[in-house]
């Protein structure tokens, strides 16, 4: 009786293991992550959501950004655990096409990224819907463990700062955010 116990059980947690694996192991390298070129749509979005913009600006040949997507981004985002927390896009700093800024100018990703003090990749702005920075920036990427724990700390400061500012302006308190 035992004997069979034994073995329904390793069956049962054989399956639940299959079909956890099953339901949250999308293939990362086949999830994109969307590019910033009309950033007054992201910025559309993120005003009607209230939620922070994560801006990350990589470069082709990045072999620190592609871990950065690989290993932080994409997993976030398959994960769906960050759908109502923040935004996150991307803009490839050797692109040669013109954007749309948060003002709805045009103006090309090099010049976008110089008004923005960004030359390095890869760079990890925390935004409001205007283009202002909620938080410190991050510049690289270092342990990878310790790395996820860091963004999470900027979203959830993001959000705070977007919340308290929301909540003044329902109160009729002008404010601006630095």
């Amino acid at each position: 009786m035992k004997s069979v116990f034994r073995q329904f059980s390793l069956q049962a947690l054989l399956l639940g293991i299959m079909t956890l694996t099953a339901t949250t192991s999308m293939p990362v390298q086949a999830v994109e992550i969307p590019s910033a070129e009309d950033l007054t749509k992201v910025a559309q979005i993120a005003r009607d959501k209230n939620l922070p913009i994560i801006l990350v600006y990589s470069a082709d040949h990045c072999t620190y950004c592609e871990i950065l997507e690989n290993e932080i981004l994409k997993p976030m985002i398959v994960s769906g655990d960050y759908t109502d927390r923040v935004l996150i896009y991307k803009l490839n700093i050797d692109d040669t096409m013109e954007i749309h800024d948060f003002d709805g100018k045009e103006i090309s990703v090099s010049d976008f990224s110089m008004n923005h003090d960004v030359f390095v990749t890869p760079t990890m702005l925390f935004l409001d819907a205007n283009g202002n920075e909620l938080h410190e920036r991050i510049l690289g990427i270092n342990t990878v463990g310790l790395f996820g724990g860091r963004v999470d700390k900027a979203i959830e400061l993001s959000l705070a700062k977007l919340r308290k500012h929301r909540h003044k302006v329902a109160n009729n308190q002008a404010i601006t955010l630095p």
